[in-house]
C-alpha cells in the first residue's frame, strides 16, 4: 500500500472515532478521550447550545461518545458525548418523554403525551425564583415568599394554622367545633 493510500485510510478511520472520556478540565471545558491504546490531547466537547442560549453539562469520566474530526485531524476534533454504554444506560424508554437522570437518583422528566413535568430529588431543595417571588421546596418544608400571594378556590388545611399578622375576612368565619374563646351573645 502506498503512503498516500495509507494516509487516506488513516484520515477516514479517524474522522468518526468511538471513544471514552478519561479526563475532564471543567475550567477550560475540555476533555481527553481514549480509543483503544490511543489517548487524545485536550479537546472541546459538543454542547446542546452555545449562542445566546447556552447549556452546560460536563461529560463524565467513563462516558462513551464519538470524536468527530474534520479530515481525520484528531487534534481539531470535537467530542460528542452521550452514547449509552457501561457508564450509563438509557434513563427511560418512552416515545413521548424527555428524561434526565442524575447520579444521586434525582431526575427531570417531561411527558408531553401525559402533559406532566416531574422533578424528583432524593433530598435537598428545589427553588423557583421570579423577580422578588420565591418558592422553595425541601425535605421538610415548602416556603412561599412574594409581595402578594393569592389563592382562589377552596383551601383545606390539615394541621395547625399559625398566623403572625392580622386575619381579614370578607365572609363568615364558622367554628364547627364550637370552641371560640371570645364569643359573646
Amino acid at each position: 500500500m502506498s503512503y498516500v493510500s495509507a494516509e487516506h485510510d488513516r484520515m477516514l478511520a479517524a474522522m468518526i472515532l468511538p471513544c471514552v472520556v478519561v479526563a475532564v478540565d471543567l475550567a477550560a471545558a475540555r476533555v481527553r478521550v481514549r480509543s483503544g491504546d490511543w489517548t487524545s490531547g485536550w479537546l472541546r466537547w459538543h454542547s446542546l447550545a452555545a449562542g445566546k442560549v447556552r447549556h452546560w453539562r460536563a461529560p463524565s469520566i467513563g462516558e462513551q461518545g464519538v470524536l468527530l474530526s474534520p479530515s481525520g485531524g484528531v487534534s481539531m476534533g470535537t467530542f460528542i458525548p452521550g452514547l449509552y454504554g457501561d457508564a450509563g444506560t438509557a434513563p427511560d424508554n418512552s416515545a413521548s418523554s424527555e428524561t434526565w437522570r442524575f447520579d444521586d437518583g434525582a431526575s427531570l422528566s417531561y411527558d408531553w403525551a401525559a402533559h406532566r413535568y416531574r422533578v424528583e430529588l432524593p433530598s435537598g431543595t428545589v427553588e423557583v425564583r421570579v423577580g422578588a417571588s420565591e418558592v422553595r421546596v425541601s425535605d421538610g418544608a415548602v416556603s412561599l415568599k412574594a409581595p402578594k400571594i393569592s389563592l382562589e378556590g377552596p383551601v383545606e388545611i390539615a394541621g395547625t394554622l399559625t398566623v403572625s399578622g392580622d386575619i381579614l375576612g370578607g365572609g363568615s368565619i364558622i367554628d364547627t367545633a364550637g370552641n371560640s374563646n371570645h364569643h359573646t351573645h
